[in-house]
C-alpha cells in the first residue's frame, strides 16, 4: 500500500522598515517616525482574503489593500535631542536669538561628555552645563600671549568635521566674525579623544583692561560647514562648549632710581670736602629683581672716596650690585664722592644708573620702560628724582647737583728795604699778595697796622690803603695774579 505525503505549505514573509537614512553618521530627521513593516509575500497555498506581496514599499502605510490581514506595520518615533550654549545671551545661547544649538548623534563630541538641552542656558559663569564642558582646558590668559588651545576631540563617523573656537577678546559681548577673535580646525573622521591644537589669534596687549579681567569663549563642533562667521546659529550635528575665561596682566618688570645728597648732607661744598649721595632703587614691577647693577658716572672734579667699601672704580664710573629686590619693595645705597683740590667753583652733576638687572629666573630683564646700560650720555631732557618715565630721561637713571664754592689760596709776603735805621731815617715795607687759585679773590683786604714808633709817609696807591685802620683793600684778585702794596715811613 501506498503511502500518502501531505504536501508540505511554505510560508515567505517579507519586512520592511523605512524612515532610516542609509548611513548611520548621517542626520537624523528630526521627530522623524522609523516604520516597520512586514507582510505574506508568498504562500504555496495563497491566501482566502490577501493577496501576497502586493506591499507598496515606497510608502509602507499603503499597502496594496488596507483591509488585507497578511500585512502590518509598527511606528517608532525618533526624538532629536541638541545641545545649546551656556554663555550669556549676547553670544548668542538661546535659540530664540539664534544660538549655538547642535543635534547630538553618536561619535561626534568635545571631550568625554555631552548632554542635551531644551533650549540654551545663559550663565555669567559659564557653567550651568556642568561637567559637560570638557573638551578644552582653558588656560588664564595673560596680555599679549600667543595662544594655542588644546581640545580633547572624538570624531568616528565617516564624514570630516570642524572645530573653531571664539574669545571674546575685547569684552563687548560679542564673538568677532572676522577672524580676530576666533581660530580654527580640521578634525579627520575616525579621530577618537584626540588632542587636537587650535592657533588662535595673540591676546591683545590691552585685553585685560578691555575686559575688567574676564570675558568668554567658545568651542563649536560639526561636520556641518563652521567659520570664524559661525559662532551662533543652527549645526546639523556636534557639540557647543562655552567657557568663562579670566585675563591676567603680563608681568611687569619695571625698576626705577633716584639720587640725592644724602639726608644732613649740604648742597654746597668746598674743593676737598667729601660729598655723600643716597641711591635709592624702586621695583615698581609685579616680579622680583635678581643681580640689579648700579653704576654711578663720576663727573670731572670728582673722585670715588678710597673708604667706600661698597663701591668698585673703573675709571670714571663705579659700580655696586644689590643681589634682591622684591616686588613694591625700595632700598639705598649711599656713595660717597670727594670733591677735587682743584675743582672749580660752580655745579657737578653727579648721575647713576641701573645698567644691568636678571628677573626672577635669572634671565636679563627688559624693563617696562627703561633700558638698563651704562651710557649717561643716552639720556636726554635730563629731570631729577622722576620714577616714571618722562621724554628721554629714563626713570632708572637719575642726577643730582651740587655746588661747589669758589675756593682761593692767597699767599702774602712782606720785605723791608733795609734791616737798620736811625732815628728820621725813611723805610720802606712792600706787602705782595697773590692768589693761587683756582677760583678768582672778590673782597681780598690786608691788615697792616704800623707800629707807633713809625710815621706813615705815603704809599704806592695799589689798592687803598686805611692809614687809621691799616687796612689795605685790594678787592678783586684773579687766579695767579698778585697786588704789591709800598708803605713809606718814617722812624721817629
Amino acid at each position: 500500500m501506498m503511502k500518502k505525503i501531505k504536501p508540505a505549505r511554505h510560508l515567505l514573509l517579507t519586512f520592511c522598515a523605512v524612515g532610516v537614512l542609509a548611513a548611520a553618521d548621517s542626520v537624523w530627521a528630526a521627530n522623524a517616525p522609523i516604520i516597520n513593516c512586514a507582510q505574506v509575500s508568498a504562500s504555496t497555498e495563497g491566501d482566502a482574503d490577501s493577496t501576497a506581496n502586493n506591499a507598496v514599499w515606497s510608502n509602507p502605510m499603503l499597502v496594496g489593500d488596507a483591509k488585507e490581514d497578511d500585512e502590518a506595520c509598527v511606528a517608532l518615533t525618533v526624538q532629536s535631542v541638541y545641545d545649546l550654549g551656556d554663555a550669556p545671551d549676547s553670544y548668542g545661547s538661546l535659540a530664540a536669538s539664534g544660538g549655538a544649538q547642535h543635534e547630538i548623534i553618536p561619535g561626534l563630541k568635545l571631550g568625554a561628555a555631552i548632554d542635551d538641552e531644551a533650549d540654551g542656558q545663559p550663565d555669567p559663569n559659564a557653567a550651568l552645563e556642568g561637567t559637560d564642558d570638557d573638551g578644552v582646558n582653558m588656560p588664564a590668559l595673560t596680555d599679549g600671549q600667543a595662544l594655542t588651545l588644546s581640545v580633547n576631540v572624538t570624531n568616528t563617523t565617516s564624514k570630516a568635521a570642524s572645530l573653531v573656537c571664539w574669545i571674546d577678546y575685547n569684552g563687548d559681548g560679542l564673538f568677532a566674525t572676522d577672524g580676530s577673535e576666533s581660530g580654527a580646525v580640521a578634525v579627520p573622521a575616525g579621530t577618537n579623544a584626540a588632542a587636537l591644537e587650535v592657533v588662535m589669534p595673540q591676546v591683545p596687549a590691552t585685553a585685560t583692561a578691555d575686559t575688567k579681567g574676564s570675558s568668554y569663549a567658545r568651542c563649536r563642533l560639526s561636520t556641518d560647514t563652521l567659520t570664524a562667521s559661525t559662532p551662533k546659529g543652527l549645526a546639523v550635528d556636534g557639540e557647543v562648549e562655552d567657557y568663562k575665561v579670566t585675563f591676567v596682566a603680563k608681568p611687569k618688570f619695571d625698576l626705577a632710581l633716584t639720587k640725592k645728597p644724602k639726608m644732613g648732607q649740604a648742597t654746597t661744598v668746598k674743593a676737598g670736602e667729601t660729598v655723600t649721595y643716597t641711591i635709592e632703587v624702586l621695583n615698581q614691577g609685579t616680579v622680583e629683581a635678581k643681580g640689579i647693577t648700579v653704576t654711578d658716572y663720576i663727573p670731572t672734579g670728582m673722585s670715588l672716596d678710597p673708604t667706600d667699601t661698597n663701591w668698585t672704580a673703573n675709571g670714571s664710573t663705579a659700580t655696586t650690585t644689590i643681589a634682591l629686590l622684591a616686588a613694591g619693595d625700595t632700598t639705598t645705597v649711599d656713595i660717597k664722592l670727594i670733591v677735587s683740590d682743584q675743582a672749580a667753583a660752580g655745579s657737578l652733576t653727579n648721575a647713576a644708573e641701573i645698567s644691568a638687572a636678571l628677573d626672577a629666573a635669572g634671565a636679563a630683564a627688559t624693563d617696562t620702560d627703561s633700558s638698563a646700560d651704562n651710557n649717561s650720555a643716552n639720556e636726554t631732557g635730563l629731570v631729577d628724582d622722576v620714577t616714571d618715565n618722562t621724554g628721554g630721561d629714563e626713570d632708572d637713571h637719575d642726577i643730582s647737583t651740587i655746588t661747589v664754592a669758589p675756593t682761593v689760596d692767597l699767599e702774602l709776603t712782606k720785605t723791608l728795604d733795609k734791616t737798620t735805621a736811625r732815628r728820621g731815617d725813611t723805610v720802606k715795607y712792600s706787602l705782595t699778595v697773590t692768589n693761587k687759585g683756582p677760583d678768582h679773590a672778590t673782597g681780598v683786604k690786608v691788615a697792616d697796622v704800623l707800629p707807633s714808633s713809625l710815621v706813615y709817609v705815603s704809599d704806592n696807591g695799589a689798592g687803598s690803603f686805611d692809614t687809621m685802620t691799616g687796612v689795605w683793600t685790594v678787592d678783586a684778585l684773579n687766579n695767579g695774579a698778585s697786588k704789591t702794596l709800598e708803605i713809606t715811613a718814617t722812624v721817629k
